[in-house]
């Protein structure tokens, strides 16, 4: 059905697409996932957080072990065994030996070794945690989106169904012999624009919907609930700063750190000598003259002897102290690129904030008002179509701002908590 329109007609079903365009809300209902709970399946399947656990429950596994004494050593056999008649009885020292033998590593090894791996599974943990924070953030971005994509298809749709109208409405006065054809030429083509760019839409919010599906799987194909925009304004930059050292990024390195330093003590512990105790029973059978001879006991105390230092425990602790500066100074690196991403998106979010504001305090005063006032002058014949056609598409562009002003705001805000180190 085509909508009748020429410039002495009254208020028709257009001024009521005028209306629409220039405040009512769009409609939505109630749907069942939300972004909350989009954001806890995806952490929940995500293979990466879960393979970052696993490491995290292998490095305790490995400090309980480092923990532990070498296992002892046993040894059976028979000693001083006479060649010429492999007799047992023949000799006074042959005898059949059972001995065991413990080694004791050097210094604090042990304890250091088994130290060395809770600060691995602690830094595992960290970046765990760190994984699950990145992937709430990156199904944050991609929901935001998804949002604003649908919010600007309502709007060209909207636009489309007005030009349609308005178009309608100039074929009509033009077949009655009022209007030009050019302008009616330049409203078809502004319409044709306005489909392509639905279009054009329609795949970007196809592309998001995959990204999203990314993480959440089957999940990806339930309806969303649109995530409502925070109302509240960033946090100062002073009071987000100090928050950078409980980042689980920075904790993850500084847990890396922490085992490079234990690595040095335990270059440093290679210095001293690494012990072990010997003890040996042995039995004797009875002496072929028919005398008893008395079974032994063997006891010894063994030690290292590092006398070869230079290219060996020397070495060590220099490569071990060169991973504990490196360690060092990649989180130094990691906390000053983290401050400067702070200040950008805090600066960043603080603008958007003022856009947003801005868009709410004018665009339902102007909006409607320059669309109107465009119609009334054509009308009155002081203007002309195309003139209300660019004034109705200058406002739903406006709109079309406002929307993704909305939707990078609350994205900025996603990323100055994410930088900040909020937990989940």
């Amino acid at each position: 059905m085509h909508l009748r329109f020429d410039r002495r007609a009254g208020p028709t079903a257009l001024t009521i697409l005028v209306c629409i365009l220039a405040g009512a809300p769009l409609a939505a209902g109630a749907e069942p996932l939300s972004l909350g709970e989009a954001q806890l399946i995806a952490v929940e399947r995500d293979s990466g957080r879960q393979a970052l656990e696993s490491e995290s429950a292998a490095m305790r596994d490995m400090a309980v072990s480092a923990g532990q004494l070498p296992d002892p050593e046993a040894r059976v056999g028979a000693v001083n065994v006479p060649v010429d008649s492999f007799s047992l009885d023949a000799e006074d020292m042959t005898m059949l030996e059972v001995g065991l033998m413990q080694r004791f590593p050097a210094g604090q090894s042990r304890a250091l070794k088994r130290a060395r791996y809770e600060s691995e599974a602690l830094g595992a943990d960290a970046e765990a945690l760190e994984r699950a924070r990145s992937v709430r953030l990156a199904v944050e971005k991609a929901w935001r989106e998804l949002d604003y994509l649908d919010e600007s298809l309502a709007l060209l749709s909207a636009q489309s169904r007005w030009i349609a109208a308005l178009v309608a409405g100039a074929e009509a006065g033009y077949a009655a012999g009022e209007g030009e054809a050019l302008e009616l030429l330049d409203a078809r083509l502004m319409a044709l624009e306005v489909d392509e760019m639905r279009l054009e839409a329609e795949r970007e919010r196809d592309v998001m919907r995959a990204e999203l599906a990314r993480w959440l799987g089957e999940d990806a194909t339930r309806e969303r609930v649109a995530a409502p925009v925070p109302a509240r304004g960033p946090e100062p930059i002073e009071s987000l700063l100090p928050r950078i050292e409980q980042n689980p990024m920075v904790e993850s390195l500084t847990h890396m750190r922490e085992a490079a330093m234990q690595d040095s003590e335990i270059a440093r512990q290679m210095y001293k000598p690494a012990f072990g105790f010997d003890v040996a029973y042995g039995f004797r059978q009875g002496a072929m003259d028919g005398g008893q001879r008395p079974d032994m006991l063997t006891a010894m105390f063994t030690f290292d002897v590092p006398l070869f230092t230079r290219n060996r425990q020397d070495r060590e602790v220099g490569a071990a102290k060169s991973r504990e500066r490196a360690a060092g100074e990649r989180r130094a690196d990691a906390v000053r690129e983290l401050e400067a991403m702070l200040r950008s998106a805090q600066a960043r979010a603080v603008k958007l904030r003022e856009v947003v504001s801005l868009y709410e305090k004018q665009i339902d005063r102007v909006a409607g008002v320059s669309v109107e006032a465009a119609l009334a002058a054509y009308r009155a014949s002081e203007g002309s179509l195309m003139d209300v056609v660019t004034t109705q598409k200058r406002v739903f562009e406006v709109r079309d701002r406002q929307a993704k002003a909305r939707a990078d705001y609350a994205v900025a805000l996603a990323e100055i908590e994410y930088l900040a180190g909020a937990q989940p």
